[in-house]
């Protein structure tokens, strides 16, 4: 299967702002499955009947769901594509077998080597290393990635115009120098910026390499990195930020939004401990779950002092 577009799509609101472009990729699955119905012929090679076109029309559509972990901005993507693909493959009924692996890379792998022996008309995925996985397991079944950073460096896509592969789906990435704009507005300004992510993950690279840019461009600010190789990392990574950093910015990183309570709970409930900064850490939502990009006229409010 080749695919002929990868694009930003029309996004729908999540509870607690949380951006979710699924309904674009559920269309884009339920055309293909709808051009494979219409595609069916005869024995002889002539067009189906009537009656064979109303077989199909009453098939069951069998898809697979991939989740790298999770949270509330992954559910809620998963949530808005399963019920936006039933929307449009209506009256047809749909089944869907959602997986989650625990962001465990063993279970990555075993899950996408199952989809990609299934006999399901397509699978999605949400995660980049999860969308990675399944590409390599399979070549030719449809894969549709829900939300991904930079599916060209992942090696999953030749290009957004022309994937080229049986991979395609929807592109949701905010650039943190829309971010860093709006943070910068608090007063005093944070001075040191703390994030957290998986340099494993192709996404964070690319988010990572545009937050040091971002942050050079404001003189005497500095990021203050803290890398993590799963879950299990999470908490030590945001207790080790505690009075290194005067803010927090967390990217698209599936596996640290799995954890994310846990590093808002480290963030807010430290100070510096220099005598020369006493402002609490400020942990800001990532920029995969903002609703809206920040506006000059409201910069973020930072929460009270404990």
């Amino acid at each position: 299967m080749t695919v002929t577009a990868l694009t930003p799509g029309p996004r729908v609101r999540g509870r607690r702002g949380g951006r979710v472009l699924a309904p674009a990729v559920a269309s884009c699955l339920a055309a293909a499955i709808s051009l494979a119905a219409c595609g069916s012929s005869g024995s002889d090679g002539s067009p189906a009947d009537a009656g064979a076109s109303s077989a199909a029309t009453a098939k069951t559509v069998h898809v697979g769901v991939l989740q790298l972990a999770s949270a509330t901005v992954i559910d809620q993507t998963v949530a808005a594509f399963e019920q936006e693909l039933k929307t449009k493959l209506a009256p047809r009924p749909v089944s869907s077998d959602v997986k989650n692996a625990q962001d465990d890379q063993s279970l990555i792998t075993s899950i996408a080597r199952g989809f990609a022996q299934s006999d399901s008309d397509g699978v999605a995925v949400i995660g980049t290393p999860a969308v990675v996985a399944l590409a390599q397991q399979t070549q030719d079944k449809p894969v549709f990635a829900l939300a991904m950073g930079d599916p060209v460096g992942a090696k999953v896509a030749q290009s957004l115009e022309r994937p080229g592969k049986n991979v395609t789906g929807s592109v949701d990435y905010v650039g943190p120098a829309v971010l860093l704009r709006s943070i910068m507005k608090i007063s005093p300004a944070p001075k040191r910026i703390g994030t957290i992510y998986d340099p494993s993950n192709q996404n964070m690279q690319v988010w990572i390499k545009a937050l040091r840019a971002a942050v050079a461009k404001y003189p005497g600010v500095s990021v203050v990195e803290s890398t993590i190789s799963g879950a299990q990392d999470v908490p030590s990574a945001a207790r080790s930020l505690t009075g290194r950093v005067d803010a927090e910015l967390i990217g698209p990183d599936a596996t640290v939004l799995s954890a994310l309570p846990v590093v808002g709970s480290a963030a807010a409930g430290c100070r510096s401990t220099s005598a020369a900064a006493t402002r609490p850490s400020r942990a800001f939502w990532p920029a995969s779950a903002r609703t809206t990009r920040p506006s000059a006229a409201s910069p973020p409010t930072p929460p009270p002092r404990c």
